[in-house]
């Protein structure tokens, strides 16, 4: 009795959790249909500060389009850990994610030591990197 109690459990935390990473990207994709849909400031004519003023904003909106299409493919990338039973288990070593984690980064496939060290790699890297770029340049 206490399994079909626990398995209840997990299948409407996870009903639950679904039903927020699904309203999540509901609302960047409304973000983003809305942004499409705003018209875009002219740049053509005016002086030269209008015209970078003009260029910048754009840019900016691109920036944040972007920002929010890769929200976009994080969440749904939680989504299908959801529906795979996967969602709260770290990818990289297969330990409980942790509750707190889950709520400040809906999205995370991380605990905090693999994410720690995956950043932590991927500095070196490209601290390498960039050692070698200068390297090459001298």
């Amino acid at each position: 009795m206490a399994g079909k109690v626990t398995d209840v459990a997990r299948i409407e935390e996870h009903d639950r959790i679904r039903r927020l990473l699904t309203a999540e990207l509901d609302g960047i994709a409304d973000r983003l249909h809305r942004d499409a849909d705003a018209p875009i400031a002219g740049v053509a004519g005016g002086n030269f500060l209008d015209l970078a003023q003009g260029l910048e904003h754009q840019e900016q909106e691109h920036l944040v389009a972007s920002r929010l299409m890769e929200q976009a493919k994080r969440i749904q990338v939680a989504l299908t850990r959801v529906n795979n039973g996967e969602y709260g288990v770290c990818s990289e070593c297969g330990a409980p994610i942790p509750a707190k984690r889950l709520l400040a980064v809906p999205d995370a496939t991380t605990c905090v030591t693999c994410q720690d060290q995956l950043e932590h790699v991927g500095a070196a890297v490209r601290t390498r990197a960039d050692d070698g770029v200068e390297g090459e340049d001298a």
